[in-house]
C-alpha cells in the first residue's frame, strides 16, 4: 500500500521476475521497505567492471609514482579490520619528515556521494591504527580522494560541492601541498586523467562505426551490378 502498486506486482518481485516489471514500481517498492538498489547500467556489464578495475589500477599506479617521487612512502591496497571496520585503504601514504598521513580512496565513478564521502571517513579514522603497525608515527591523517576525471564526475562533485567542504584544498594547489606538505589540512580533491595510451581507447566502447568491407574480386559483381545488388556488400561493426 504504502508503494501504490498491486499484490500482483509485488508479487513479480518476489518471484524474482523484476524483468517484467518497470523500473517506477522496482524503485518504489524498495522505497517502501527502505532497501537500497544497485543499478549497474552499462554497455556489457561485465566487461565494464573490468574497465573500471583496469582505470583503478592505472589511477593507483600513477599516483603511487608520484607521491614516491616526492618523498612519500606508499602501501597499495592497505587492509584493516578494527571494532567491525573492514576493508582496504586504496592508498595509505605517509611522509617521514611531515610525519603526515593520507588515506586516499580513488574513484572511477562517483555514483553514491554520501557512501564515498561515509567510506572515505572510516578510513581516515582507522588510517593511523595501520600506519601504527606499519611502524609509522604520523601527526596528522587526511582524507584524500582522487577521482578519475570526466564530466560525469565533475558534475556530480560540483552538485553536491558542500558535502565534499572538508577536502578544501583542490588543484594545483593541493600539488605543491604533496610537493611540500607544511601544515594541517582538511583533506584533499584531485582529479585524475588515465595515462595516454596508443592502442585503442577502450573507451570507445559505446561507440560504434560502421564500416564495408569489400567482396573477393574473383566473385564481387563489377561495376553498377555491386553498387545495386543486395548483400553483397557486408557491414561489420568495428568497436
Amino acid at each position: 500500500m504504502r508503494a501504490g502498486v498491486s499484490a500482483g506486482v509485488v508479487g513479480l518481485l518476489e518471484r524474482g521476475q523484476a524483468a517484467r516489471m518497470t523500473v517506477s514500481a522496482v524503485r518504489r517498492i524498495a522505497e517502501a521497505m527502505e532497501l537500497r538498489l544497485g543499478w549497474d547500467a552499462g554497455y556489457r556489464g561485465p566487461e565494464l567492471a573490468r574497465l573500471r578495475d583496469a582505470d583503478h589500477s592505472h589511477v593507483a599506479q600513477a599516483v603511487t609514482s608520484q607521491l614516491a617521487h616526492h618523498g612519500w612512502l606508499v602501501v597499495p591496497e592497505a587492509s584493516f579490520n578494527r571494532y567491525g571496520d573492514r576493508g582496504r585503504i586504496d592508498l595509505l601514504a605517509y611522509h617521514p619528515d611531515a610525519r603526515m598521513l593520507l588515506a586516499i580512496e580513488i574513484k572511477t565513478l562517483i555514483v553514491d556521494v554520501q557512501d564515498v564521502l561515509g567510506n572515505l571517513n572510516v578510513k581516515a579514522r582507522v588510517a593511523p591504527h595501520v600506519a601504527q603497525s606499519l611502524g609509522w608515527r604520523p601527526s596528522a591523517v587526511l582524507p584524500t580522494l582522487i577521482v578519475l576525471d570526466t564530466r560525469t564526475n565533475r558534475r556530480r562533485i560540483a552538485d553536491h560541492d558542500r558535502l565534499f567542504a572538508r577536502l578544501s584544498l583542490r588543484g594545483p594547489a593541493a600539488l605543491r601541498w604533496l610537493r611540500r606538505p607544511i601544515g594541517s589540512l582538511g583533506g584533499l580533491l584531485l582529479f585524475r586523467s588515465l595515462p595516454n595510451r596508443s592502442t585503442g581507447d577502450r573507451r570507445q566502447a559505446g561507440r560504434q562505426r560502421m564500416r564495408r568491407q569489400r567482396t573477393d574480386s574473383s566473385v564481387a559483381a563489377s561495376g553498377e551490378e555491386a553498387r545495386s545488388a543486395p548483400g553483397r556488400c557486408l557491414r561489420a561493426i568495428r568497436l
